[in-house]
C-alpha cells in the first residue's frame, strides 16, 4: 500500500488546499534557502524537483526537518500530514 505526506497550502491550483506527495518517491530533502524546501522525487523518467515556498522564523525545527519527520512518522499505507513549523506558512509549490 502506498504511503503519501500531505501539504497544506494556500497555493493556487491545489486540490482543497493540499499537495499529496509519495514518500516512496522521495530522494532527498534540502533546505534550499529560509523561505525555500526542496523535495527532489524519482519521477518516471528522471529525478523531478517540488520547490515549496514558505514563511521564516528562523528557527529549529525548520521545514525539512518537518518533512523528514512525516516521511519517516508511519509505516506504511498512511498519509501523514506535514505539521508546520510554528509560525511557519506554505504559500507556493512549484513542481520542475
Amino acid at each position: 500500500m502506498a504511503k503519501f505526506i500531505a501539504f497544506n497550502s494556500s497555493a493556487s491550483g491545489l486540490d482543497n488546499g493540499e499537495l499529496l506527495v509519495s514518500a516512496e518517491s522521495v530522494v532527498f530533502v534540502e533546505a534550499g534557502s529560509a523561505t525555500t524546501t526542496k523535495l527532489y522525487v524519482q519521477g518516471p523518467a528522471a529525478a523531478d524537483l517540488i520547490t515549496i515556498t514558505h514563511t521564516s522564523t528562523g528557527t529549529t525545527p525548520s521545514m525539512r526537518d518537518a518533512v523528514n519527520y512525516a516521511l519517516t512518522a508511519n509505516p506504511g499505507g498512511v498519509k501523514a500530514k506535514v505539521q508546520n513549523p510554528s509560525g511557519i506558512s506554505i504559500s507556493g509549490i512549484a513542481i520542475a
